[in-house]
């Protein structure tokens, strides 16, 4: 599956200035390089001897995120926690309160582009920094095959805006850009296929957390589904590249780290 931002043009002097990449090494545990990868956010990370001409951090506590700007150039930005909850100037006061209580998922509106035409944008909360994100559905990759079911074009639409999913064997699972997975699910594991011209491409997603509500409910992944889809991915990429690592077999892990990105060094 496609990431929107490749390592060759991460922002190594901002994340040298953050103490997350040095000597060549990224500092990152494998699950938060993976999310700033997919354009998501990362999990809470801190950072400690912040210090700029003007003001001087001894720690903050954040989660980090990657952005383009209209140059093309890839920035970071930092989420730290607020206090309290913001508001969002594009949100009601009302509909600010539906998401940070957790009444509803997302909220979703339409906007006029710069084409006369018209662009949706889903809203979320961020629960642990007390801040929205805001996403383009539009832009959301969404899987062709989730642990081998194959999902509609109208079920990939579903799952582009944040709602939730069920397969015929009970597996569901929801699109979340506030989670550093980009998911929830009552499985703690699936494995997603999205399917092109050049062939199949794989993504086997570990600790994936629970839907809301369910928290602690996750039933067994290892479903006679999984198990197939799981075979047909090890099978595929075993033939594909028989000599890569699983860090390279689009796995992810979350009780893995990335302690350097080999011959990724600073532009």
């Amino acid at each position: 599956m496609k990431n929107p931002f490749s390592q060759n043009e991460l922002p190594f002097k901002a994340l040298e200035t953050l103490g997350l990449f040095v000597k060549g090494e990224m500092l990152l545990e494998d699950v938060d390089f993976k999310a700033l990868l997919s354009g998501r956010r990362t999990s809470l990370v801190s950072l400690s001897g912040l210090s700029t001409a003007l003001i001087q951090i001894e720690k903050l506590d954040a989660r980090l995120s990657l952005m383009r700007s209209p140059k093309g150039e890839v920035e970071l930005r930092l989420h730290p926690i607020y206090k309290n909850a913001q508001g969002h100037a594009l949100l009601s006061g009302h509909e600010a309160a539906l998401l940070s209580s957790g009444k509803k998922d997302f909220v979703q509106k339409t906007f006029q582009d710069s084409t006369g035409g018209t662009s949706l944008m889903n809203f979320e909360y961020d629960a642990l920094t007390r801040d929205f994100i805001t996403y383009f559905p539009d832009e959301v990759q969404a899987p062709d095959r989730v642990n081998g079911f194959p999902l509609s074009a109208e079920q990939r639409m579903q799952f582009k805006r944040g709602e939730v999913l069920e397969l015929d064997d009970g597996t569901r699972f929801q699109h979340r850009a506030s989670e550093s997975k980009g998911m929830l699910s009552n499985r703690a594991a699936l494995v997603l296929a999205v399917t092109a011209a050049g062939g199949s491409s794989y993504l086997l997603v570990r600790g994936i957390g629970s839907l809301k509500g369910e928290e602690g409910l996750q039933v067994d992944y290892h479903t006679p589904a999984y198990k197939e889809a799981f075979a047909a991915m090890q099978a595929h990429l075993q033939q594909d590249a028989p000599q890569s690592s699983s860090n390279h077999l689009g796995i992810e892990d979350s009780s893995q780290q990335r302690r350097g990105i080999g011959p990724f060094h600073s532009r």
